[in-house]
């Protein structure tokens, strides 16, 4: 589905809803920094203690066994959750992440905890299940306003880093209002919002993908193969017939034609293009249009987004210079094709770490603030702001994300973020207030930055066709690696003595490796000729030209 098929109003309306709902929805789970002092209040696991101690090791590994289960729930479920938005399409992908989601509010609301259910980690789940296949449902839409497709994608993943706001909220009233409303309460009335969900995509939510304006497919299969940056050996040449040319100088689109003329020339012809490629036995066949070629070439070769037919493809013959030439690298190949490739795999390592990084601070923040400052009511402090500035980064950071992915490349990103792992990581480790405060300000900055990058990366790479399916593969190998926080929790507080700097030393280091390899892979694309269009040897482009009449 093309945005011109759809009223500017309406796009509008739908991304709105989009950046509320997530906002509202998909990252509540992560809040649980700012729920767990709730959980503690209101004496869930309470029994796994002795003595009647208020607190104990023993309930907060099962408290953090919540956590690590609902992120590695939302990371191993992107790949299936991908595969059903790749087949079902956005409008019902997110109408079935509502009703999980739902349940699993009523679920956590019940409040049960016997020797064979424990509703607060199947609630949990649910939670953690749902938010996936709504989230991943978002991203087409930032094709509805394609000019500004960087700042709509950092605005709906902004919505995500900033969803835990909701139980930040909830948490400040439950201790000023004497511990209500209740878990069963909040929870049970939380139900409402995906209910509204469920009505927002009913009346106006969109059925199909978003797809860039279609371009001609002659600068379709062009920009494939400038981008592919594939050996094939020199421009294809085209059989001389009347309807079928190659694009040779002195063409009213070779890049030797000045602009003027070239323009001129487009100006009284209609052109419809077509692309052919040949079969087994050499005859020419019709290749299906990829919708995912149409993502970004208007962004990868710097095309205006309101520009016609003929500038378009004025532009693209005259050899502009690519603003990032990872562009499509991977556009039109198969998901298999895309998940064996070397792309993929820099990218998954990444993922893997990072992800790692982030929750792994998240489920520990406060333990890890008291053993390295030693000092309890400060880790408080320092936790609460925490809690405080991770959701508000989400939001803050929106701008300056959608400007650095719609105006640098992704090497340049690739390098930002670098920079910023290596601050948190190391700033981490110090013992003082003031490192630890700006630690924790680097590590709220590179979370939304992280994942706009990394959702932006995939969309540019591998393009919008199989995203669900490479995404979220990517994420559900990660969610498979994430698992390993439980015994990480549990080795911190038998064999290292409380001790996190081992583990933090080590995801310092992956880290900077994983970032630096996104970087290389990112910066060694070859670019094109310039001035030359390079086509599979197999492409046939097929111009029909309708001369107008001299009026």
């Amino acid at each position: 589905m093309l945005p011109t098929d759809v009223s500017p109003r309406q796009r509008v309306l739908q991304v709105a809803a989009s950046v509320v709902f997530c906002f509202l929805t998909v990252g509540l789970v992560f809040g649980y920094a700012a729920l767990k002092p709730v959980l503690l209040a209101s004496g869930v696991y309470a029994d796994l203690c002795e003595d009647d101690k208020p607190y104990c090791a023993a309930q907060d590994t099962k408290l953090n066994f919540l956590f690590i289960i609902a992120t590695s729930t939302v990371n191993m479920a992107s790949f299936p959750v991908g595969v059903y938005l790749d087949t079902v399409g956005p409008q019902v992908s997110t109408l079935t992440g509502a009703v999980v989601f739902a349940a699993g509010c009523i679920v956590f609301s019940l409040g049960h905890v016997g020797k064979y259910v424990d509703t607060y980690l199947v609630g949990y789940f649910l939670l953690a299940l749902g938010s996936p296949a709504i989230f991943l449902a978002q991203f087409h839409l930032s094709n509805t306003f394609p000019a500004r497709s960087g700042l709509i994608l950092g605005a709906i993943t902004g919505a995500f880093d900033a969803s835990s706001f909701p139980l930040v909220f909830y948490k400040a009233a439950f201790f000023a209002f004497g511990e209500k409303p209740s878990l069963r309460t909040f929870f049970a009335l939380y139900a409402a919002i995906p209910i509204l969900l469920i009505a927002q995509q009913l009346s106006f939510g969109p059925v199909e993908s978003y797809e860039r304006p279609g371009e001609v497919e002659a600068v379709e299969e062009a920009t494939d193969a400038l981008i592919f940056s594939s050996p094939f050996n020199g421009p294809s040449t085209l059989p001389p017939q009347p309807t079928r040319r190659s694009i040779s100088p002195g063409s009213p689109y070779s890049p030797s034609t000045s602009p003027d003329r070239a323009a001129a020339n487009a100006d009284r012809r209609a052109s419809a293009w077509s692309v052919w490629s040949r079969d087994d036995e050499g005859n020419p066949t019709h290749r299906r249009r990829r919708p995912s070629v149409t993502a970004y070439s208007r962004v990868a070769y710097d095309i205006p987004d309101n520009a016609d037919e003929s500038e378009q493809i004025i532009r693209l013959e005259q050899g502009c210079e690519m603003r990032d030439p990872v562009v499509g690298v991977l556009f039109g190949q198969s998901a298999v094709s895309q998940v064996y490739s070397s792309w993929f795999w820099i990218m998954e390592f990444m993922v893997a770490v990072h992800m790692t990084r982030i929750n792994w601070y998240l489920a520990t923040v406060h333990s890890q603030l008291a053993y390295y400052t030693k000092n309890v009511g400060l880790a408080d402090t320092l936790t609460d702001t925490f809690t405080v500035l991770l959701p508000l980064a989400g939001i803050i950071t929106v701008p300056a994300v959608g400007w650095l992915l719609d105006t640098r490349r992704i090497r340049d990103v690739a390098l930002v973020m670098l920079s910023i792992g290596v601050g948190f990581g190391g700033l981490g480790l110090a013992s003082h207030t003031i490192p630890q405060l700006i630690g924790i300000g680097l590590l709220v900055c590179f979370r939304p930055l992280f994942y706009t990058a990394i959702s932006d990366y995939a969309a540019k790479v591998f393009g919008f066709e199989t995203f669900g399916t490479v995404y979220g593969w990517a994420m559900t190998l990660s969610g498979l690696l994430g698992l390993v926080l439980a015994p990480m929790d549990k080795s911190v507080k038998d064999t290292f003595h409380g001790s996190y700097t081992v583990y933090n030393v080590l995801l310092l280091v992956l880290g900077i490796i994983s970032s630096a390899l996104l970087a290389w892979r990112t910066s060694v694309v070859p670019a094109p000729r310039s001035g030359a269009i390079t086509l599979p040897p197999d492409v046939i482009i097929e111009e029909v030209v309708v001369e107008e009449e001299e009026p």
